[in-house]
C-alpha cells in the first residue's frame, strides 16, 4: 500500500516547479557530489508527487493535514503544522505528520478536545487542542490571539 501525501495546491505547485528546475539542470556539468544530491532530490520529489492529494482544509477548527495547530503537549504550549514537511517552505515551523503518533492521536479533534499517545520511549503524553487554523501559505503563520495560548494546568 502506497503512502498518500496531502499537499496544498500552493505546495504542489512549488514542488512541481522545483522538480522541473532540477530536471532542466540535470544535464549540466556538475560536481559528482552535487549531481548525486540533485538526483537524490529528484527521486524524493518524484516519490512525493506520485501519490498526492491536493487539499485545502476548511476553516472549521478540525485538526487535519494542512492545519496550524496550537496544542498543549505534556503541559507545554506548542504550535506546529500538521502534514507533510513539503507543505511549508519555512524550516522554522515544526511539522508533524498525520501518521506520527501525535498526528494519529489528534487527527479529527477540535479546540478543547484532549487525547493521549504513547511516545517512542513508551511514556504516555497528554495533548489538549487549543486551536486549529488552515495554513495560509506563502510562509506566513496565522495571527494567534495571546489569550488562546494560555493553558490551565
Amino acid at each position: 500500500m502506497e503512502t498518500v501525501t496531502w499537499l496544498t495546491p500552493e505546495a504542489h505547485a512549488r514542488l512541481q516547479q522545483e522538480l522541473n528546475k532540477l530536471l532542466d539542470t540535470r544535464g549540466t556539468q556538475q560536481e559528482v557530489s552535487e549531481r548525486e544530491t540533485t538526483e537524490s532530490r529528484i527521486r524524493q520529489l518524484l516519490a512525493t508527487l506520485k501519490n498526492v492529494r491536493l487539499h485545502e482544509p476548511a476553516n472549521d477548527g478540525v485538526v487535519e493535514p494542512g492545519m496550524i495547530v496550537e496544542a498543549c503537549i505534556d503541559g507545554h504550549p506548542e504550535t506546529f503544522l500538521m502534514g507533510s514537511r513539503e507543505i511549508f517552505a519555512n524550516e522554522d515551523l515544526q511539522v508533524f505528520s498525520e501518521r506520527s503518533p501525535l498526528g494519529v492521536a489528534i487527527h479529527g479533534l477540535r479546540a478543547g478536545d484532549v487525547s493521549s499517545y504513547r511516545a517512542p520511549t513508551g511514556r504516555h503524553i497528554t495533548v489538549s487542542i487549543i486551536s486549529a487554523k488552515p495554513y495560509p501559505g506563502t510562509g506566513q503563520l496565522p495571527t494567534i490571539k495571546p489569550e488562546t495560548t494560555h493553558v490551565a494546568n
